[in-house]
């Protein structure tokens, strides 16, 4: 290939890269195949502009053989990335506009829930009633059976186990600690009646 060839293929990439730049005129955005295609002429231009030195520069004398011997020898042309191909698009001058840049897509941020914090039965305190020194002397017999019932699954063993827990906690905060176990175990309805009756003995017990 002589340098005559490489020159008139340099001259035709330049008209079409200019008829491309004629057809997009005074778009707002360049359609994505329309760039695509406009940065690949670019870049056919680049390798044969590199081709075309190199023969200007080994001269006149060098057979079509040797020149390519060179083009099989020469490292691989690395491809311009995509800023370095609308800087090299600029410098020809042949658009009124710069190239809109690609916009990179962004990864959705993950988002990050919270852990619920355990929520603990909150106790109402009630002035009127007054303080109790022994839950389970507290309990008539009436509520006992009621609590072990509809709170412990009919087990009086358990609910016996529970009543002495909570009368023998160190506070009020520890025994709020294993009522809530109590709720979560044997999942009790905070708005139940017999819930919040023993709640409230609890809380008795304690101020």
């Amino acid at each position: 290939m002589d340098k005559k060839s490489i020159r008139k293929e340099i001259a035709t990439l330049i008209n079409s890269i200019k008829e491309h730049s004629d057809n997009i005129g005074d778009k707002e955005h360049i359609p994505q195949l329309e760039l695509e295609l406009i940065l690949h002429k670019i870049e056919k231009l680049y390798q044969k502009s590199i081709v075309f030195n190199h023969l200007n520069t080994s001269g006149q004398s060098h057979s079509a053989q040797n020149t390519t011997e060179v083009i099989k020898e020469k490292p691989v042309v690395e491809v311009p990335k995509v800023e370095e191909k609308k800087e090299l698009a600029k410098s020809i001058d042949l658009f009124g506009s710069e190239i809109p840049p690609v916009a990179e897509k962004q990864k959705p941020e993950k988002k990050v829930e919270t852990p619920k914090k355990e929520e603990k039965p909150v106790v109402v305190s009630n002035i009127q009633k007054p303080a109790i020194a022994d839950i389970n002397k507290a309990i008539g017999l009436n509520d006992k059976f009621l609590f072990a019932n509809e709170l412990f699954e009919g087990s009086m063993q358990e609910y016996s186990i529970a009543i002495q827990q909570l009368n023998g906690a160190e506070s009020l905060e520890s025994a709020m600690d294993y009522f809530s176990n109590l709720q979560q175990l044997y999942e009790w309805d905070m708005e139940k009646e017999s819930v919040k009756r023993l709640l409230d003995l609890v809380d008795r017990r304690y101020s």
